[in-house]
């Protein structure tokens, strides 16, 4: 059994795997990126960090517990401090993930659902960043990391629950600016890893009213229709978080779909989690 705790922009979570399939799953909303002003994290935020880890390992009395942070916690400016306080309080120790280093374990997530010797693009969306992976015949070619995770945008761009419409043009010239540096490679069906992602996929099944896994991105306008034209409670029956920040997110996967000429959107049930159990497991075989 290996214990995989998750410090990310949108939820903190425990994961527990066993021979690579997870057997238990914890999750607490995070606060992290609400809590931080000017690339500091607060007192207050801290402390909050540290109740939420010790109520998450109170799960796993007695069992070792690997931790990472992703972007909310590297983009701190006191993150040294944010880490060593959370040990000092909790004894579990933050291995803070580069944005290079959080794209290769997506892709070594992403390698486990597809043939070896397949070829594509892959993007994690997160709360804080997306990762965006390319590949040729089952190896990682190039990796980066954008600052366009659905809160930080969320964030930046609205304020209420509900996006306006004025607000989705503001994202959309964000998310293309952003991606600009970015050199063009095309496919028809980009794979995308993230909980908005599942998110989005979940209201898709319900409009199709079918098990599906691939978004059609001329679809997408539909989706985003059907959240603005239902009630906030019909919706939250449909998938039980990440409401606020969906709308943008599925913006956000458009813009990205369309950078990359993409037909449609394959949702993918794996990401850095499992790459970093991937490289657990190789650690301990190389131990052993």
């Amino acid at each position: 059994m290996i214990n995989i705790l998750d410090i990310g922009s949108n939820t903190i979570r425990l994961v527990t795997y066993d021979k690579g399939k997870s057997v238990s799953n914890y999750g607490v909303a995070s606060e992290i990126i609400g809590d931080t002003k000017n690339g500091i994290l607060s007192e207050k935020g801290i402390e909050k960090l540290c109740q939420t880890v010790l109520e998450l390992k109170s799960k796993k009395e007695n069992e070792d517990i690997y931790a990472f942070g992703t972007y909310a916690i590297r983009v701190l400016r006191n993150k040294k401090e944010v880490v060593k306080r959370v040990f000092e309080k909790t004894g579990i120790e933050i291995d803070v993930l580069s944005g290079k280093q959080e794209a290769e374990y997506d892709f070594y997530g992403l390698l486990g659902t597809i043939t070896p010797t397949e070829s594509g693009i892959g993007v994690d969306l997160g709360g804080g960043s997306a990762q965006i992976l390319i590949f040729e015949k089952g190896k990682l070619m190039a990796s980066m990391s954008r600052s366009i995770g659905c809160r930080r945008v969320k964030n930046r761009f609205s304020k209420g629950k509900k996006v306006t419409k004025i607000e989705i043009v503001k994202i959309r010239e964000y998310i293309q600016k952003n991606l600009q540096t970015q050199k063009g490679r095309k496919t028809e069906t980009l794979y995308m890893m993230g909980g908005t992602a599942k998110a989005a996929l979940k209201l898709y099944r319900f409009l199709e009213g079918r098990n599906v896994d691939i978004i059609k991105v001329s679809d997408i306008e539909n989706i985003i229709s059907f959240i603005e034209e239902t009630d906030e409670k019909a919706i939250k029956k449909i998938f039980r978080s990440r409401y606020d920040n969906i709308v943008v997110g599925i913006v956000i996967m458009r813009e990205i779909a369309e950078f990359f000429g993409a037909k449609s959107i394959h949702i993918k049930r794996c990401g850095v989690r499992d790459g970093y159990v991937h490289k657990i497991e190789k650690t301990k075989k190389e131990e052993a």
